[in-house]
């Protein structure tokens, strides 16, 4: 498994050699990331035990709609004071898809991701795969349909559906962003619950900062057995900053 540094210095020195490539493959544009989180939120339930951690992403376009990239996390599934050890200190979400213009006014995204968690021990696997599609709608709207297979590798199938919006701001440059999502479950892992979020984005040049509300509804402890201690549910808020290109 590679170490957590040798990650790093690949996703940095691909991020220096994004520009070049991008001049060079004029069919291909290159863009990516590196933030810093208070908290990662994922489906309004932190994946980091409520602590920082730190997010890395690099994605390839092509100019027909194709495109193909990889968001990296760190990651804490194991409460503090546990006797246990699952391995996992980072989660790999590699992915790839297309998008595009369906008229004026809708667009249309289709995406497969792998979300694996190297290093995990044996009985902790929980590598899963994801099908998604986005309608966006009216330059500001979006409506997200999610399937998997095999969620978190419980040997259950689920749905994901969500609602969001974004807008500026007036000249402000500031953006408001909103969110809704009922993730359905199904009865083997312990039903569903919905999640929101309202954020608020500024940035200035290549950096990036967002200041986040998460909460849920439904959580419940049925679900905390599967997906993390009920807590980890509870509202929220959290900060992003970040460079990006």
């Amino acid at each position: 498994m590679p170490s957590l540094s040798r990650i790093a210095l690949a996703a940095a020195l691909a991020f220096a050699a994004a520009p070049a490539l991008a001049q060079d493959e004029a069919p291909w544009t290159v863009s990516g990331g590196a933030w810093v989180v208070s908290d990662y939120v994922w489906r309004g339930v932190s994946q980091s035990q409520e602590d920082p951690t730190w997010q890395l992403e690099l994605a390839t376009e092509h100019e027909s709609g194709f495109y193909v990239g990889a968001f990296l996390s760190g990651v804490d599934f194991i409460p503090s004071g546990a006797d246990y050890d699952d391995g996992i200190d980072y989660e790999v979400n590699a992915y790839l898809g297309w998008s595009g213009q369906l008229s004026e006014t809708l667009t249309l995204d289709l995406n497969y991701t792998r979300i694996a968690y190297p290093g995990s021990k044996e009985d902790f696997d929980a590598d899963f795969n994801e099908f998604a599609a986005t309608l966006g709608f009216g330059g500001n709207y979006s409506a997200t349909v999610v399937y998997s297979d095999d969620t978190v590798n419980l040997g259950s199938s689920a749905w994901y559906w969500q609602l969001g919006g974004e807008w500026e701001l007036g000249a402000s440059g500031l953006m408001l962003g909103a969110t809704a999502g009922h993730y359905d479950l199904g009865p083997e892992l312990g039903g569903s619950y919905n999640d929101y979020e309202v954020w608020l984005a500024r940035s200035f040049g290549n950096v990036a900062l967002k200041l986040a509300y998460s909460d849920t509804s439904g959580y419940d402890d049925v679900l905390a057995e599967s997906l993390g201690e009920r807590h980890l549910a509870d509202g929220r808020v959290w900060l992003s900053l970040g460079y990006e290109f």
